[in-house]
C-alpha cells in the first residue's frame, strides 16, 4: 500500500476516533513533523501522531487513545433488514389468508398476521445470514393487541441450517416476550435467541418461527404487524 494512501486510511479512522473520545481530542491541531503527521491539544500536549516511516499510529503512554503498536483497527455497527410478513407460512406450510388461523387482516390501517384468543399454530419464514455477519442476532416486532386487559405474549424459536449439514431438527425453546399492553398502540418488542444465537454465523440459513402464547390469560387478538432481524456487521 502507498505511504500516501496509508496515511489517507489512517486519518479517516483517527477523524472517527475523535468522535468516541471527544474530551481528550477537544481543539486538536496538527503539522508535519520530519514527514510524520503530529496532532496536539490545546495545551500543546501531543495527542497522537502518525509516523509515515514506519506506517504506523502512535500514542503517548496513558494516553485515552493508547493502542498497542501496529493494532488492526475494527470498527462495528447494527444493520437489519425486514422479513415479509406475506413471506411467512402456517406450521403446516399453508399460505396464509384472511381465511386461516392465524390469518391475515388489516387491523390499525396496517396490514397484519393475527392470532385470536386460543390460536396458537405457529407462522414460519426463513432467511439467510449475510455475509458481512460479525456477532449478535435477534429480532424485532412490532405488534398490536386487540384488547389488552391483559397483555399478549409472542413466542418464538430458530432453526439453523447450514450447507453440507444435516437439517436442524431441534430448537430451544424461547422465553415469551409480552407486549405493553396498551390496545391498539404499535409495540416493538425484542426477541434474542438463548443458546441457539451461538450457532449464527455468516451465510447460515435461520428459520424463525413466531406465535401467540396463550399461557397468558388476555383474550385479545395479537396483531404482529412487522418483523425485523438485527445483527452486529463486521465492516
Amino acid at each position: 500500500m502507498k505511504k500516501r494512501t496509508l496515511i489517507a486510511v489512517l486519518i479517516g479512522i483517527l477523524l472517527v476516533a475523535t468522535t468516541l473520545w471527544a474530551a481528550e481530542l477537544n481543539n486538536v491541531t496538527s503539522k508535519g513533523v520530519d514527514g510524520d503527521l503530529v496532532f496536539y491539544d490545546q495545551s500543546g500536549n501531543e495527542v497522537f501522531s502518525i509516523e509515515a516511516a514506519n506506517r504506523k499510529v502512535t500514542y503517548p503512554s496513558g494516553s485515552a487513545l493508547e493502542v498497542e503498536s501496529g493494532a488492526t483497527f475494527t470498527y462495528a455497527r447494527e444493520r437489519s433488514f425486514t422479513l415479509p410478513l406475506f413471506g411467512f407460512v402456517s406450521n403446516d406450510g399453508v399460505v396464509l389468508t384472511s381465511s386461516t388461523a392465524p390469518g391475515l387482516e388489516i387491523d390499525d390501517l396496517i396490514p397484519n398476521i393475527v392470532w385470536a384468543d386460543g390460536e396458537t399454530t405457529p407462522v414460519a419464514i426463513t432467511f439467510r445470514i449475510p455475509s458481512d455477519y460479525s456477532s449478535g442476532g435477534a429480532f424485532r416486532v412490532i405488534a398490536t393487541e386487540s384488547n389488552s386487559t391483559t397483555p399478549n405474549e409472542v413466542d418464538f424459536d430458530v432453526y439453523i441450517n447450514k450447507d453440507g449439514v444435516a437439517a436442524d431438527a431441534s430448537a430451544t425453546g424461547q422465553t415469551p416476550v409480552a407486549l405493553a399492553g396498551t390496545t391498539s398502540t404499535p409495540d416493538v418488542v425484542t426477541l434474542t435467541p438463548a443458546t441457539d444465537q451461538a450457532s449464527f454465523a455468516a451465510g447460515a440459513w435461520v428459520t424463525l418461527r413466531i406465535w401467540r402464547d396463550n399461557t397468558a390469560t388476555g383474550t385479545g387478538d395479537l396483531e404482529v404487524k412487522g418483523v425485523e432481524f438485527f445483527y452486529t456487521a463486521s465492516n
